[in-house]
């Protein structure tokens, strides 16, 4: 991607958060679990071996069990998440805090391990993973998984406005300045 589409996809991502932050729209580890759900699974969860919906849901440990195949697997399962005890929660603010970082271009202040470790809690190991995981997963197509978990606002820029174009970056724009006016 160059400059040019990267702060296209970066201003999009910024644009299509919540209007009222993330730790305001998800505010409990089940509202990002919910979510991720939603993202994972849109015409309802099946299992990822054999298809089937025919599932059991293990609530307390967030996995389900497929009753045709026993395979058990999680919503996280292919994901970034995946492997990670970091709350969904966590990744999720981690997620606005980078997509508003590249936004603005101020990576070096926004986004440094230390803004992170402060921001979200987290020891300096895991901010330094985050720091490298988050941006990769978000610069993947429609912001990847984690992207597409945050991302709750439609963005309808006119017809008229081909996508890719200065012209597309500039709608971006004012839609963004008509944001922080509201």
């Amino acid at each position: 991607m160059d400059d040019f589409a990267t702060e296209i996809h970066w201003k999009s991502l910024l644009l299509s958060l919540p209007k009222n932050g993330v730790a305001r729209h998800f505010r409990t580890e089940e509202d990002c679990l919910r979510r991720l759900c939603e993202v994972q699974f849109p015409n309802g969860v099946t299992c990822s071996k054999c298809g089937s919906s025919q599932l059991s849901d293990l609530a307390d440990r967030h996995f389900y069990h497929c009753k045709d195949c026993r395979f058990q697997f999680s919503a996280r399962q292919g994901t970034v998440f995946e492997r990670s005890n970091l709350p969904l929660f966590k990744w999720f603010i981690c997620a606005e805090i980078a997509i508003r970082a590249h936004s603005a271009k101020k990576l070096h202040v926004s986004f440094s391990i230390s803004a992170v470790m402060m921001r979200l809690s987290v020891s300096r190991k895991t901010a330094l993973r985050l720091r490298a995981l988050v941006p990769q997963e978000l610069l993947s197509s429609d912001g990847g998984v984690l992207g597409s978990c945050v991302s709750t606002q439609k963005i309808d820029p006119p017809r008229s406005c081909e996508p890719g174009t200065e012209e597309h970056l500039l709608w971006l724009d004012s839609a963004l300045e008509r944001q922080v006016r509201l």
